[in-house]
């Protein structure tokens, strides 16, 4: 009696295999299906309205510019020209407002106010006179001690070793 329950039991072995070849069978079918239908799936087509506004803004653009943006539907180089444009303005803003920080106490002389705007000139000058001349005599103070300290590395270094040598027994006898 054994026997015939291992062929049932074969039996039924073999009727899942067949069932999952099949269930394997129908997926990669719809998986191909799947697969077929994206491969032809056309792009769309932009409607006739779009379409004309597109064409109407590149044949609107000067073709000599190279900052124009020629696809319609590519808005990167059009978002780049505005950001330029934004930071081109607050540049000239900044520099605008910095100037204007920097004459506001300035008064512009008149008939009024000549004598003492050449006073305030007179003055500016002669500090300005001083100082030159405090560099000035800065500067040839070191230019002496330069060459006095060249004129000392000179004789050093014309010394030779022989001469050295020299020097130094004429000191120890």
């Amino acid at each position: 009696g054994k026997v015939p329950a291992q062929t049932k039991a074969s039996d039924s072995d073999v009727q899942s295999a067949s069932e999952a070849e099949s269930d394997y069978d129908e997926l990669a079918r719809t998986h191909r299906q799947e697969l077929k239908a994206k491969r032809s799936k056309k792009p769309k087509l932009a409607e006739p309205a779009e379409f004309a506004d597109a064409l109407t803004s590149i044949l609107a653009q000067d073709p000599r510019t190279p900052q124009a943006p020629i696809m319609a539907k590519n808005q990167v180089r059009a978002q780049q020209i505005k950001e330029e444009k934004l930071n081109y303005r607050a540049r000239k803003a900044l520099v605008e407002e910095r100037r204007l920080l920097m004459s506001k106490d300035r008064v512009v002389p008149t008939l009024e106010n000549f004598d003492h705007e050449r006073r305030l000139r007179k003055t500016a000058t002669r500090g300005v006179i001083k100082l030159f001349n405090v560099v000035r005599a800065q500067q040839t103070e070191l230019d002496q001690i330069n060459e006095t300290q060249n004129l000392q590395a000179e004789k050093v270094a014309e010394m030779s070793k022989s001469k050295f040598l020299d020097l130094l027994k004429a000191k120890t006898s």
